[in-house]
This record gives C-alpha cells, structure tokens and sequence, in this order.
C-alpha cells in the first residue's frame, strides 16, 4: 500500500470518500492500517463510532472530525442544562432533579417557582416524546408518571416562543439554518408536524448560527443540531443539543450528506493550509 502522499487524508465514513479510504472495521492491529492512519493528516471518522473504537482510532490519529468527545459528556438534558450555567449560556430558568421521585418531592412541597404553565423534560428521548407542558399542579405528576423512574427530570420555565424555534444544524465551521413552525400547539417538533421554512425572520437565523458556532467552538462540537428560541431581542435561549437529529430540514440523507462532504472538504483544506 503506497500512501506517501503528503498530505493525505483518510476516511472511516462509508459516506466521504478521500485520498484512502477504509471500512470502520479495518483491523487496527494491522501495521499498514496503524501506519497509514498515523501518517495521515486527518482522518474522517462516521458520525457514530463505538467507545473503545473511537478511542483506539484517535490515539493513532493526529486530527479526526468529527471530534465525539462532547456527544458523550454531553449525553442528556441534564448534563447540557448544567454545561449552559457553566458557559454563561442563556437557556431556560430549570430545575434539574436526580429522579421522578425527586422531582415529585420537591414540586409537592414548593411548587413551580415561576407558576404554570411550565414544562417537564425527560433526561432522554427525541422528538419532544419526553417533553410536556404541564398547565397546573395536578398535572405535575401525570406527566412525571410519563417518564422513566430513574432517569434525571428537568422542571422549565415556560417559554413563549412565538409558535416557532429555530433548528441550526453545525457542520464543522459552517451550519444550516431553519424555523420550525408549530401549527398552533406546545410542540414545533417536525415529527409531530411541524412545518419548515428557511426564509422566516433572517435576522434572527444569523443570530442563531453565530451563537452554535461560536458554543461549538467552546464545546469542541463538529457536528450537531441545536434548537434555540427567541422570545425577546435579547440573546437567543438555548433548548437543547442534539447529536442524533432528523435530516427532513435538510433535504433528506442525502442533503445531510452534502453538508457533511462540504464540511469534511473545508476542513482538509484548512489543515492542508495550516498543519
């Protein structure tokens, strides 16, 4: 195998193709496969990788993209809720408890600080299926009986969003932008219809991709989908980060796969420029 090639960069990803190209599985412990990922100048990793894998491959790589580090310390609302405090974030005012259990002790003694309606959150679980709007005390326990027993549970202050939020969706140092626009109810998630436009509030868009870029760039994100609302012409309130998203927004797989090649292809050039 001839890969003297400098600079050369190689990929994992079944979806990018560059100067070589290798299966996931390509067996580590073979001495061309070690040599060529450690010569290599980046090497494209799938979006997914196992633990141990990821691990294995970076410890032989000098770059990778994308960086998963954060898709794991970042796993679940709870961890992302306490990183926002400690970014000085604007997110929504939250109560983060251990449990259901303790999230019921604690709002059947003292209530939601800032009234009803206010909103719960599971630790876990996409496309709003863990979220609720709860509208008075009675409700608090119905929806927490939603939601795993031993999972953390997040209690919010209410938002008024406007009916809509906008969804940015970060490919390296570039993102892709669009509202989700609810028809009227709590939820602006596209799988429970949700409609899309790209063109609404422009100024607020620009506003949205700055703030993803520069937390991903605090973060050590590459690649997720960040769900903002502005509800004042303050900064815009992050929601939530998603590492797992829908594609719909971005023209199916394969437009997310476009994004995907053009950030990979941008990211080869900047360290083809500087190493």
């Amino acid at each position: 195998m001839n890969f003297r090639r400098d600079p050369y960069f190689v990929s994992l990803s079944p979806y990018v193709s560059l100067d070589h190209n290798l299966s996931l599985f390509a067996p580590l412990e073979d001495p061309e496969v070690r040599a060529l990922l450690r010569g290599a100048r980046g090497v494209v990793l799938p979006g997914y990788v196992s633990p141990w894998r990821y691990v294995a491959v970076t410890r032989l790589a000098r770059r990778w993209f994308p960086r998963l580090e954060a898709a794991r310390s970042l796993h679940g609302k709870a961890r992302q809720i306490l990183a926002f405090r400690r970014l000085g974030v604007r997110h929504p005012a939250t109560w983060v408890f251990r449990n259901r259990q303790h999230a019921w002790s604690v709002l059947r003694t003292w209530g939601s600080p800032w009234g009803f309606p206010a909103v719960l959150k599971g630790d876990s679980g996409g496309g709003g299926s863990a979220v609720f709007p709860v509208h008075d005390p009675a409700g608090v326990w119905e929806k927490l009986e939603r939601l795993p027993a031993q999972e953390p549970v997040l209690f919010q202050q209410w938002i008024n969003h406007g009916g809509r939020d906008l969804r940015v969706v970060v490919y390296g140092s570039t993102a892709v932008s669009y509202f989700r626009v609810g028809g009227g109810g709590f939820y602006n998630n596209v799988s429970k219809g949700a409609a899309i436009d790209y063109e609404i509030a422009p100024e607020d868009q620009e506003r949205g991709i700055r703030a993803c870029l520069d937390l991903s760039r605090r973060l050590g994100i590459d690649l997720a989908a960040y769900d903002l609302m502005f509800p004042d012409a303050g900064p815009p309130v992050f929601v939530e980060i998603n590492f797992n998203f829908g594609r719909k927004g971005l023209g199916g797989a394969p437009g997310h796969r476009k994004y995907l090649q053009r950030a990979v292809e941008r990211w080869c050039r900047d360290l083809t420029r500087d190493p």
